[in-house]
């Protein structure tokens, strides 16, 4: 298990903010995170500098405000090894997804979504064909500019 301290935390934080963000729930700040979790502001300050280290029982209140996975925020709160949980490598903070629609299908697509995996695959299968003319345009500039 690593140790927990400045740099942990440092980790921890961005893992957390950028969770919160993507989730679409209207967080994008401590204040925020502390209301829907009802963990009080100072707990994420002394979190997000190191000087405490999050228990496992605000780590499951934490998890599904955020949408992040219960065994990711165990490991990135130093409270259990990548590979004591089967993962390969400690986890990384996810991609921005900026746009409100962006974060929302991102929301009805993941595993975790309350759609069957029937209307998943009914949603991707439409956006992959209503898109393809968009990335078909992004590859041919592309190809124009690799031979330019």
């Amino acid at each position: 298990m690593s140790t927990w301290g400045p740099e942990a935390a440092a980790a921890f934080r961005a893992y957390v903010l950028q969770h919160a963000v993507n989730a679409g729930v209207g967080i994008e700040r401590v204040a925020d995170l502390a209301r829907a979790t009802g963990i009080r502001p100072s707990v994420f300050s002394k979190w997000f500098n190191g000087t405490e280290q999050p228990s496992v029982k605000s780590l499951e209140r934490l998890a599904p405000v955020i949408r992040a996975k219960l065994p990711e925020l165990l490991v990135m709160a130093c409270r259990v090894r990548p590979e004591d949980i089967g993962l390969d490598a400690t986890p990384e903070p996810p991609e921005a997804i900026s746009h409100p629609l962006a974060r929302e299908l991102d929301t009805m697509l993941s595993t975790e979504s309350p759609l069957s995996p029937d209307d998943r695959t009914a949603i991707e299968t439409f956006l992959n064909q209503y898109l393809e003319p968009y990335r078909r345009r992004l590859r041919s500039r592309g190809r124009r500019r690799a031979t330019a």
